[in-house]
């Protein structure tokens, strides 16, 4: 039996397979395929599903269907959303899609909004405020609420504003649009998330998201997790919105349908903006499907932190036992700035920098900051990106700041990640990560004082190579440095 999971999304505009394996908090995606039969196309004209639109669906199930077989694939999940909901042949549709060996499930619109909530909770853990899926058919909208215990959803609907009915709806012109979004929410009486994030998630404004990190230079690549205000927000949906667009180019960052519904998706965002008023947007790749996925784990699973177990499996798979990671980290806690959440970018790290050892040389450091900066992880913010790449290129000797990292995190912040490297590096070149090595040493402040205590059976590991790190540490952190032993006290200087 594999222990790989499967979705397949039966959308208004695409039908999806997505075949996911890795830990169950942090699902890495080992197949990605999809069509564009465009069930929904036709809703908004005489309200069925086209024969050609069920036909090119029915193909691409089916052959989702032999592929799962192949692959040897039991955890299957397939749901359908809005364009088979609404239209009176869904069902007939749902019939043909059984006779394959698939086990469809209908969603309902709350149950559509419910699961992509699931999604954003499950992608950043804490998340409060509300969460729009923008999909070819419809768009949900949920409010999400956090406290000590966690996130809930709570309040989900569904609107008629899918990216197949946008361009409908807007040849009426931009104000009489703007007041169909708005009486529209006004109806399903939605008054909450003013002043709170709001969370998009969908591909047509994932790819919103990829045009403005163009316009704006934004340092790093990745759609999940990119943040704009408000009023940037407005600014780049109002150009778009008026077809004013700049730079990408269609088919490389962003695909040519998504480059099309650019001003509809935007168009619909800076009307949603003005009415709900939040206090920021947050791009997310989860959604839907990643929340089908969440919804199965046991609470136990649900409450990791899936940053810690992405990159624990990834380290895993690299030949790097998470727990000499830990042990690292327990090793330099004394040592560094007190760090609260930061602690556990510090643990991604030194997995993260234990994994580079495994590369050539002259790739490590290069390698290594790109898996921080540019690798998908779940529950990971730009600055926390920051700060790992920081301490993975210190772990590989560089204490250069890279002028891209200041518009992701605080100067403070980056200088303490890079102590964090250069303790790493020390602890490596030290004890070669042997829990022999480790427990026969000790590195801890005293009185202005950086101090490694070996024990007798580690004197032997204080190499000038130990020393010079030692005193890069201890300069770094302002302190004098001192290799202490039984017999005797020295300056590593």
């Amino acid at each position: 039996m594999s222990d790989q999971r499967a979705i397949i999304d039966i959308g208004s505009n695409t039908v999806r397979l997505v075949v996911y394996n890795g830990p169950p908090r942090a699902p890495v995606v080992l197949l990605n395929e999809k069509v564009a039969p465009k069930l929904g196309r036709d809703i908004a004209k005489d309200g069925r599903l086209s024969a050609k639109s069920m036909q090119m669906a029915l193909a691409a199930l089916s052959r989702y269907f032999v592929l799962l077989e192949m692959l040897g694939v039991e955890d299957v999940q397939t749901v359908a959303t809005a364009a088979v909901r609404d239209a009176p042949n869904g069902g007939e549709f749902l019939e043909e899609v059984e006779a394959l060996g698939l086990s469809p499930r209908l969603l309902s619109g709350r149950e559509e909004a419910e699961s992509s909530a699931l999604g954003v909770i499950a992608a950043f853990p804490g998340a409060k405020g509300v969460v729009g899926d923008l999909g070819g058919g419809s768009l949900e909208l949920i409010h999400i609420e956090a406290d000590d215990r966690g996130s809930r959803y709570e309040g989900g609907i569904t609107l008629p504003y899918g990216s197949l009915r946008l361009p409908d709806l807007r040849a009426r012109g931009p104000a009489a649009f703007t007041r169909h979004v708005r009486e529209g929410l006004q109806a399903a009486s939605w008054t909450q998330g003013r002043g709170e994030p709001f969370y998009a998630v969908g591909g047509s404004w994932r790819a919103l998201a990829l045009y403005a990190i163009e316009q704006l230079a934004w340092p790093l690549e990745d759609p999940h997790g990119f943040e704009l205000s408000p009023e940037a927000t407005r600014r780049l949906c109002a150009d778009l919105a008026q077809g004013k667009l700049d730079g990408t180019v269609p088919g490389t960052r962003i695909s040519s349908s998504r480059w099309v519904s650019l001003p509809d998706a935007a168009a619909l965002m800076g009307a949603l903006v003005a009415h709900v008023q939040p206090s920021k947007i947050v791009f997310s790749s989860w959604g839907l499907r990643e929340g089908l996925l969440y919804a199965s784990l046991d609470p136990s699973t649900q409450r990791e932190d899936p940053l810690v177990a992405g990159v624990a499996a990834f380290a895993h798979a690299q030949k790097v036992e998470p727990e000499t990671a830990r042990g690292i980290c327990d090793w330099i806690g004394d040592v560094l700035p007190p760090a609260g959440e930061d602690r556990r970018l510090y643990l991604a790290a030194a997995m993260i920098a234990l994994s580079a050892i495994r590369s050539e040389p002259n790739l490590r450091a290069e390698e290594a900051s790109d898996w921080a900066l540019r690798k998908r992880w779940v529950g990971l913010d730009a600055r926390g990106r920051a700060l790992i790449a920081a301490a993975v290129l210190a772990n590989a000797g560089s204490t250069d700041i890279p002028s891209q990292f200041a518009g992701l995190a605080g100067h403070n912040d980056i200088e303490n990640a890079i102590a964090c490297g250069l303790a790493i590096r020390l602890c490596r070149k030290l004890t070669g990560c042997t829990e022999t090595g480790l427990a026969a040493s000790e590195l801890r402040r005293e009185d202005g004082r950086l101090v490694l205590h070996l024990e007798a059976a580690a004197i032997p590991l204080a190499s000038p190579s130990v020393a010079k790190n030692l005193q890069k540490l201890a300069d770094w952190l302002g302190l004098a440095s001192v290799i202490r032993t039984s017999q005797a006290e020295t300056s590593a200087g």
